[in-house]
């Protein structure tokens, strides 16, 4: 999350400025679907006749997220979210093989139609989300360089391990997959605009000086793609929805609640078993619940449209409720996350003088070392501005970073 000067509404407006621009946009998606669905399928031909077409505007929303992304992006978080590798493994198998494994769970809740359940089941195969688990976890004062890690990682291996999963789950359906059309696609539109976006700012001083000045502006930018996306998704399916019974409906919403919820519940309590391991930092707990819990609509998408002997359509409306619900739901969990921090943040600045002083002082001009009740008043009082990872306020503030 960004730091944010001005009054109490415009403090608000940019923090639930996800949230606020998601409800607007599912509004005008349901309401006036034209623009959106006209944009949705706007096509590029691919260069072999064979592989299927680019989602120009989805292509260029996600490009745009990840070159942002990469601009915003510093060094040391990259290095930080690299030490942090058994978080980064434990995110990775929780992923694609820990909440693959409940795929089987909504295969056996008799749905009408049973549609309904297949596309519940596939979405749980499928890797995390590609831009809104990062921005969640920015949102959160999370580890945005391990989430990242995470996006890129589970996304690759998702080529395979997706279609094995559905075949798995599907009792051996007949699964096909364009592994180098897919990856091609990654690569342009998540890996290129990365590199290229940190290259920038390791090689270019102004692009640098212009992310730092410019934070805010490039957050609330980079939700704006997720938010397009997510409209130009509904305005595509609206038709879809408006043609099922309204209980069929409701059905799909809480059961896309529940298996969200579920992998919230359960990347929580694993995060929680694995602190009696090795110590997990809050940053990188928030990355690992947020980006274990979500899945990518994309690849869920490219899968159905492979499978045979089903209605594409009912079977992508779970998916598609599923992708809205997780946003909203995560992005409250971040605000709510992200409210600690700015608790503390308040109280730094209340205590500034007296922290600066202890800051400043002097060994010479301490207390003896045979007075133990003062030096024990000092410590105790840093340690009530302490944060749970134990890292006192001020160098926990000082770190934090939106990225």
């Amino acid at each position: 999350m960004v730091e944010v000067q001005g009054n109490p509404v415009k403090k608000f407006l940019i923090k639930q400025f996800l949230p606020i621009g998601f409800v607007i946009g599912v509004v005008v998606a349901l309401v006036w679907p034209t623009p959106g669905d006209y944009l949705y399928h706007i096509m590029v031909p691919s260069h072999d006749p064979a592989d299927k077409p680019w989602k120009l505007m989805s292509t260029l929303h996600i490009c745009i997220i990840f070159f942002n992304f990469g601009v915003t992006l510093e060094t040391s978080e990259l290095k930080t979210a690299f030490k942090s590798w058994q978080v980064l493994l434990m995110g990775f198998t929780m992923i694609l093989f820990g909440t693959a494994v409940t795929g089987f769970i909504p295969l056996h809740m008799n749905f009408q139609p049973e549609a309904f359940g297949i596309g519940l089941a596939i979405f749980a195969a499928c890797p995390t989300s590609l831009s809104q688990g990062v921005t969640v976890v920015i949102q959160s004062y999370g580890n945005s360089a391990l989430a990242l890690l995470l996006v890129v990682t589970t996304n690759l291996v998702g080529i395979v391990s997706t279609p094995m999963w559905v075949k798995i789950l599907l009792g051996g359906g007949d699964v096909k997959l364009d592994a180098v059309d897919l990856l091609v696609k990654l690569i342009v539109s998540i890996l290129c605009p990365l590199v290229v976006g940190k290259g920038l700012r390791e090689l270019v001083p102004f692009v640098r000086a212009f992310a730092a000045k410019y934070k805010v502006p490039l957050y609330m930018w980079t939700n704006f793609q997720v938010i397009m996306i997510v409209w130009e998704t509904m305005s595509s399916s609206r038709h879809e929805l408006l043609k099922r019974e309204v209980g069929e409906i409701i059905g799909a919403i809480l059961a896309a609640i529940l298996q969200h919820m579920f992998f919230l519940v359960l990347s929580t309590i694993i995060a929680w078993f694995s602190s009696f391991i090795f110590r997990m930092k809050d940053a990188e707990r928030k990355a690992f619940i947020i980006m274990s819990a979500q899945k990518s609509l994309p690849t869920a998408v490219v899968i159905i449209s492979y499978l045979n002997g089903l209605d594409q359509g009912l079977t992508a409306i779970p998916c598609i409720v599923f992708y809205v619900l997780q946003l909203f739901i995560d992005s409250f969990i971040g605000s709510s996350w992200a409210g600690k921090y700015e608790k503390i943040d308040e109280l730094r600045q209340k205590y500034a003088a007296e922290l600066a002083e202890l800051a400043k002082m002097d060994p010479e001009d301490a207390p003896a070392a045979s007075d133990t009740s003062k030096p024990t008043h000092v410590t105790s009082s840093r340690t009530e501005l302490a944060s749970p990872d134990g890292e006192d306020t001020v160098s926990l503030l000082a770190n934090q970073d939106p990225r």
